[in-house]
């Protein structure tokens, strides 16, 4: 794993501990080596629940939310600021009801997510840079 991340093995067992320099970068690094959510680890830490990160690992919906918000501003920019919360949340409710409803169909939507997966999302696939921007 620390060459994975490209660290000397002390530093990354002081990392594994929980000791040493917590960085972005450090984090991504571990996402990338894990194939996991960079997003979702950080989001795990705020919502004191691990699981969270390990739940979002293969779907990347932390990366994929961020990825969005980040296309979203750069179409938008500074306009942002004037969305009322209300808004904001109204839509996320709807997003999070509908993947909810995903869900509730439990044996319907493991079928369809079975035959159609070909393997997990990796990180070399989603980026946030990599958000193609829209043409004016």
């Amino acid at each position: 794993m620390a060459e994975r991340m490209g660290l000397p093995l002390r530093t990354y067992e002081l990392f594994e501990a929980g000791g040493g320099r917590l960085s972005l970068d450090r984090i991504r690094k571990f996402a990338e080596a894990t194939d996991s959510d960079p997003f979702a680890i950080i989001l795990s830490v705020a919502f004191e629940d691990a699981g969270f990160a390990i739940a979002c690992a293969d779907t990347k919906m932390a990366l994929i939310l961020a990825m969005h918000l980040q296309g979203f501003y750069e179409d938008r920019g500074a306009d942002i600021a004037f969305l009322e919360p209300p808004n904001i949340i109204g839509a996320f409710e709807r997003i999070f009801k509908e993947l909810g409803a995903k869900l509730d169909d439990n044996e319907a939507f493991l079928r369809r997510w079975f035959d159609g997966r070909t393997g997990s999302i990796s990180l070399g696939s989603l980026s946030v840079r990599g958000v193609r921007r829209r043409k004016a």
